[in-house]
């Protein structure tokens, strides 16, 4: 084909018209002028392949496939072009975003590190805007044998290493300009890993010790200026880091598969920091950035459809990155920063941030077959004695020959100032962190699967925030809402005619945004903040089911989630400006320590241990000023579990279970308003809650364990202080504390069978705090008007037999803390607290059977500094079956 032709197609189908876009054919003996204009317009698409060890059987014997080392690319087109134009320079090296949260920023003027004016280079007809697009796809496909029908395919000892280094920083600059200076960037890594798979057909497939490795880096830093610009230096980034990893799978159907020493790393970076800036300017310095790392992960599976599928080992790491940082205020690693001081419509930041993962390994699965990953194999779990005289600690995972590593980073922190501007430097924030992964789970239809891993993950999106819109109009204002979730599925087994069994361990912390500080001093509408966190930990665990067969699942787990962080916004002399309104939300749901079965068997043991956290302590100042500083705070903090529970028709179940949990949402409020009007006020709705289900042991037929150790902290909002000297309808609190409580736990039930139910209890939940105001020289200034309310509701400690035999135990120790003192001077304090306990247990009704229970309650509920004042522990134990309660 002739040379031109060729080039021709090439550049049509890969690049998918840039001639249209000027680009043209390059050829190496074209002349390329070094003083011509740049074109604004470059990127490219490449494909790195590696391909190599890969077999196939035939009927005459194992085929080595072909293998190909090599790169296709549109930069063979678009890099004559991109020479000429000294529209860029070589990248430094990636500064991956801190993954510990950021300190505060104290909310003071801060100047950024100084950043030298840089025009549109000289000459250049497009006034030094650029449109960059990399997409660079690595294709590795290395170590996998495949098993056609009748025939064998074995793949021993590939190693393989494949890297990309794409890094480029964008330099340009519109200072002074008009439409000068902007920027799109768009970045994007997507690495393919397919490697030491086994599949067969019929037949039979082995890969031994394969490795496999990917390192991957494209884009870089944005640097421009829009600064006494009008519409200059704005910046588009997108950074994408999304690698995809299949490796060390067994997968059969009607044959064997075996996969023996697998490893795989892949470290895929895209982007970098942005920076730029638009004061003086109009509609300048303003940055979306957009960065996603998005692993997806499918690696140590074994499934099968009639045939035998087994992964003796799988070790896997992932780092991705998406987006970079370089040094900002107070040398803080910063992922954006720009300004719009005496601007108009400049320095603002859109940034949505993501840091996701998909991930699914070690899960055994089989239809009439056979399936084991990490090297593991039915467990024997010990059998919890009836009756239990206190609950008994779950047995640890077995040890797993196969594990994964994550660490997945987007973002980081972000600054703009707008001192003087109008419409500048506000702050949209929504970084997300949602890891969400299923590892160690076997599951069965009439066959036999067993799995074991061991998963570590860290998350993180974003960081904190700082603007500044001291003197501005509608400037400096901040709206974060930061969202820090955990959906896995681990350490499960379950088993349809069949036997099964899943055991897992998992270290986990995710962090989606941190501190907020913004300014808003002798300026109008600015220098608010709007923050709504969300801790979502979310997941089921230590689960084992049957029907007809034998389920076993066996987990512990270390997790931290944490959104956002505490805020401050400083504001002397503002109008409507420096108020915060704060919503954070901490709320894990999780399912663990669960055996149940029909006609069968199942067995779930699981200890957890969790921490969720969401916002933190909110400061405003708004002396001097006119509805200013004011602060609106709403903190949920709910945890709601079920665990340690056994249940059965016609079989056997055990539950076990080892709770630890910290939820806290909000904190502290500390308002400060003196001299101004309708300033410095606090209205709060604290809610600290939890709801529990654990300890318990219902039986139709069968025999049952329910056992768990449940200590749960849960805490919303805390302290609050408002000051409102010399004021006009300033330094006033207006709360409503909310304590809700329901727990059942350590309860047995049997229906012609045998049932303990045993469970230790340790709540402590609070709501709210002290309250302190003051309005010394105010007019409606310093009053305090609170509600502190709790109403707990439990149930614990009871048990009932029909034609069986049933025994609770239950220690339970609840005390709960609704609102505290209130402290006023110069106003008026009026405080209507109200609490309700109601409590039943020691109840034990029988009939042709046995049913008893021991109970030991210590419950201490208070609303304000007094206890509530209804309190119904209606105690039954000993009661016979026809006779009435008495309520004590």
């Amino acid at each position: 084909m002739h040379i031109w032709t060729r080039r021709g197609l090439q550049t049509a189908l890969l690049t998918g018209g840039l001639l249209m876009l000027g680009t043209g054919i390059a050829s190496a003996d074209d002349s390329v002028d070094p003083d011509r204009p740049a074109s604004p317009l470059d990127g490219g698409i490449t494909v790195p392949l590696d391909i190599g060890d890969n077999a196939m059987g035939t009927p005459t014997g194992q085929m080595n496939l072909p293998e190909y080392r090599g790169e296709l690319s549109t930069r063979q087109v678009t890099d004559p072009v991109r020479t000429a134009a000294p529209a860029r320079s070589q990248a430094t090296p990636s500064v991956k975003p801190s993954p510990k949260p950021m300190k505060p920023v104290r909310s003071k003027g801060i100047p950024r590190p100084d950043k030298p004016a840089a025009p549109p280079p000289a000459g250049d007809p497009f006034l030094g805007n650029r449109v960059n697009g990399d997409l660079v796809v690595p294709v590795q496909i290395t170590g996998n044998a495949i098993a056609p029908p009748m025939t064998s395919a074995t793949v021993q000892g590939s190693d393989h290493k494949q890297s990309h280094d794409g890094r480029q920083n964008i330099d340009t600059g519109g200072n002074g300009s008009t439409l000068g200076g902007n920027v799109v960037d768009l970045d994007w890594a997507v690495p393919v890993q397919l490697s030491n798979n086994a599949v067969s057909w019929f037949g039979n497939a082995r890969t031994v010790d394969g490795n496999a490795e990917q390192d991957v880096d494209t884009g870089g830093d944005t640097t421009t200026d829009g600064r006494g610009g009008t519409l200059a230096g704005n910046v588009l980034a997108g950074h994408w880091a999304t690698p995809v990893q299949f490796t060390g799978n067994a997968v059969s159907w009607g044959g064997s598969s075996q996969v023996t020493d697998s490893s795989a790393s892949n470290d895929t970076e895209s982007g970098g920091a942005v920076d730029t800036g638009g004061r003086d300017g109009t509609g300048s310095g303003n940055v979306g950035a957009v960065p996603l790392a998005f692993p997806v992960e499918f690696n140590g599976n074994a499934p099968t459809w009639g045939g035998t599928s087994t992964v003796d080992s799988s070790n896997t790491t992932m780092d991705a990155t998406a987006g970079g940082t370089k040094n900002g205020i107070n040398d803080i690693p910063t992922y954006v920063q720009t300004d719009g001081d005496n601007g108009t419509a400049s320095g603002n930041v859109a940034q949505p941030q993501g840091a996701l993962l998909a991930n699914v390994s070690s899960v055994a699965a089989s239809w009439i077959g056979t399936s084991s990953t990490g090297g593991a194999s039915r467990p024997n779990p010990r059998v919890v004695p009836i009756p239990s005289p206190e609950p008994v600690a779950p047995v640890a995972p077995g040890e797993a020959n196969s594990s994964s590593t994550s660490n997945v980073t987007s973002g980081g922190f972000s600054s703009s100032s707008a001192d003087g501007g109008t419409g500048s430097g506000n702050l949209a924030d929504a970084p997300v962190a949602l890891p969400a992964e299923v590892f160690g789970v076997g599951g069965t239809w009439i066959g036999s699967s067993h799995a074991a891993h061991d998963n570590t993950s860290r998350a993180t999106a974003g960081s904190g925030t700082y603007t500044n819109g001291d003197n501005g109009t509608g400037s400096g204002n901040t709206a974060s809402t930061p969202l820090a979730g955990s959906p896995d599925v681990f350490g499960v087994g379950g088993s349809w005619i069949g036997d099964a069994s899943g055991q897992a361990s998992n270290d986990k912390v995710v962090q989606a945004g941190g501190y907020n500080g913004t300014l808003g001093n002798d300026s109008t509408a600015s220098g608010n903040l709007i923050a709504g966190p969300v801790a979502l930990p979310a997941e089921v665990f230590g689960v084992g089911g049957s029907w007809i067969g034998s389920g076993t699942g066996i987990a512990q787990e270390r997790k931290t989630v944490k959104a956002g962080g505490g805020g401050n916004t400083d504001d002397d002399g503002g109008r409507g400006s420096s108020n915060i309104i704060a919503a954070p939300v901490s709320a894990p749901a999780q399912v663990f320590g669960v055996g149940g079965a029909w006609i069968g068997k199942g067995v779930g043991e699981a200890s957890n241990d969790t921490d969720s956290s969401a916002g933190g302590d909110y400061h405003a100042t708004g002396d001097l000023g006119t509805i200013a500083g004011n602060i609106a705070q709403v903190p949920v903090s709910f945890p709601a579990q079920v665990h340690g529970i056994g249940a059965a028709w016609g079989g056997f179940g055990q539950g076990v279970s080892d709770n630890e949990t910290d939820s806290t949402a909000g904190g502290d409020n500390d308002a400060e308003g003196t001299g101004g009007q309708l300033a410095g006020n606090v209205v709060q709705a604290p809610v600290g809650s939890t709801a529990g289900v654990f300890a318990m042991a219902p039986v139709w037929v069968g025999r049952v364990t329910g056992d768990a150790t449940n200590d749960v902290s849960s805490t919303a909002g805390g302290d609050t202080t408002a000051n409102g000297d010399g004021g006009q309808l300033a330094g006033n609190v207006v709360s409503a504390q909310a304590l809700p409580v329901a727990q059942v736990f350590g309860n047995a039930a049997s229906w012609f069978g045998s049932s303990d139910g045993s469970g230790s209890n340790d709540t402590d939940v609070a709501s709210g705090g002290d309250i302190t105001s003051s309005g010394v020289g105010g007019s409606l200034s310093g009053n305090i008007a609170d509600v502190p309310a709790a109403a707990v509701a439990q149930v614990f400690g009871n048990s009932a037999a029909w034609f069986g035999d049933s025994y609770a135990w239950a220690d339970n120790q609840t005390i709960g803390q609704s609102g505290g003192t209130t402290t006023t001077t110069g106003g008026i304090d009026q405080q209507i607290p109200v609490g309700a306990v109601g409590q039943v247990f020691g109840l034990n009704p029988e009939l042709v059977g046995q049913a008893l229970s021991t109970v030991n309650n210590d419950t201490d509920v208070t609303v304000n500094d007094t206890p509530a004042q209804l309190d119904l522990p209606v105690d039954l134990s000993g009661l016979p079956i026809n006779s009435i309660p008495t309520i004590i």
